[in-house]
């Protein structure tokens, strides 16, 4: 067995051997599925000096569907064990890259520290530490892979190796021993491993690393506040991360998650898929509208997979009005897509008929008497049949309660096997277009336009 992880009286931290005797490499690791705990390491810290620090990729290409870099400073760890957008990783098939973080400075290096969640391959860290003060002759600040960074004026500072651990949850810290410096530096370099994975699959999601100035502040560390619901079959969990929004946590639990738990199972019973099955538990995290993704800031809410995003902006304005519906119409979309097999086996749905179906069960189902999905004299003009979420919800209501009452079922169904604007001729008689022209007729009628 690695001489490394023989501390049997400590079974979830381990100090390895690093590249500098008098360096230590303390592993925390732990398998906690709701909140990040990394074994002994401490959690990450809002205020080191990696905050502050330039990340910049050096070699190898990000994942498409990773966050950006500054997820790695930003003092919070994911939100799950698989919670991409809140995580940094290297594409499918790189194996591994580099990272380098310009401090800005010299700075007199005490910690460094990285941390990592996930469910399989993606959880353990492997890479090599390097540190400089850019002052060695023929000094390479981004060094490509092939480059041994210790020919090119870096320091090898620690290496880090924690795949034994397997999945979970991996805090790594790299201090001094008896709390000595590290060393003054004002550039740090990570040479990132992948894990092995036959697939590709095995780049680290590293969510946050902290870089500690031995002369900075008082670390402020990262409180987060979660809340698990269980439904009371003990089928359903729904967990509800509110730490950027804590004057919500209450309204929340009080308001929000007892409708979760009443319209999840109803959702997914009215859209069933043979040889499907929604996800089991779903993570709703409200966010301040500033730390949401750019695209985001000005939407209320929005699902990936089984986590919910709540813009906690627009939850603490509408606490009385659209603030729960909004969510209803999240979590149709975690119904719908939420697991693994939730992609389309055969042509993939227009967006306007599944945000259609999110916003038919929202406005015509959960919160009718809303009327939030009314066609008017002031949007008649626009309103067709595609013109997607309370419009296509109309004409779905005026579909449903005309010529098919099985529709959201079959639509869901067409959502997972294949989708035809054929369809609807099999299931009405009528063409889509033919559909539209009837319910466009009978709203004309209704609002007295000439």
């Amino acid at each position: 067995m690695n001489p490394r992880f023989l501390l049997p009286l400590l079974p979830l931290v381990s100090t390895s051997f690093a590249a500098d005797p008098a360096v230590k490499v303390t592993v925390g690791h732990s398998t906690e599925a709701n909140v990040f705990k990394p074994g002994e390491v401490a959690p990450p810290a809002m205020n080191d000096a990696g905050a502050k620090a330039f990340f910049k990729i050096v070699s190898g290409k990000a994942d498409e569907n990773c966050g950006v870099l500054p997820v790695l400073q930003d003092g919070k760890a994911a939100g799950n064990d698989d919670d991409p957008e809140h995580n940094f990783f290297f594409g499918i098939g790189e194996k591994g890259g580099r990272i380098s973080a310009d401090l800005k400075g010299p700075i007199d290096l005490k910690e460094v520290a990285t941390y990592s969640w996930h469910s399989g391959e993606r959880a353990p860290q492997i890479y090599k530490l390097y540190g400089s003060d850019g002052s060695a002759p023929g000094f390479n600040a981004e060094p490509a892979a092939g480059v041994d960074p210790a020919s090119v004026g870096w320091k090898l500072i620690a290496n880090v190796d924690t795949h034994e651990k397997g999945a979970g949850q991996h805090g790594v810290s790299i201090t001094g021993e008896n709390g000595a410096s590290l060393g003054t530096f004002n550039r740090l370099l990570f040479d990132i491993q992948a894990n092995d994975d036959p697939n590709g699959w095995g780049n680290t999601f590293l969510s946050e690393i902290d870089i500690v100035d031995a002369k900075g502040p008082a670390l402020q560390r990262y409180e987060r506040k979660i809340e698990t619901l269980t439904s009371k079959d003990g089928k359903f969990k729904y967990i509800l991360d509110s730490s950027e929004s804590p004057d919500l946590a209450d309204w929340a639990k009080i308001n929000l998650m007892p409708v979760m738990e009443e319209w999840y199972p109803k959702i997914i019973a009215m859209l069933p898929v043979e040889g499907y099955t929604p996800p089991d538990t779903i993570y709703f995290t409200m966010k301040q509208a500033t730390t949401l993704p750019g695209y985001a800031q000005g939407v209320p809410a929005y699902a990936s997979g089984n986590n919910v995003t709540l813009n906690a902006n627009f939850m603490r304005d509408q606490q009385g009005g659209e603030a729960v519906g909004c969510a209803i119409h999240e979590i149709v979309h975690v119904v719908q897509f939420g697991s693994p097999g939730g992609s389309t086996r055969g042509e993939r749905p227009p967006t306007w008929v599944t945000e259609g179906v999110a916003d038919y069960i929202r406005w015509f189902l959960y919160e009718p008497q809303a009327k939030g999905a009314e066609i008017t004299k002031r949007n008649f003009g626009s309103a067709n049949y595609d013109s997607s979420y309370r419009v296509t919800a109309n004409f779905y209501d005026f579909v449903i309660k005309n010529h098919e009452k099985d529709l959201m079922r079959k639509l869901n169904l067409a959502t997972h096997n294949g989708y035809s604007a054929d369809l609807w001729k099999e299931w009405t008689g009528k063409t889509a277009d033919e559909l539209n022209e009837a319910w466009k007729a009978g709203n004309k009628t209704r609002l007295g336009i000439e």
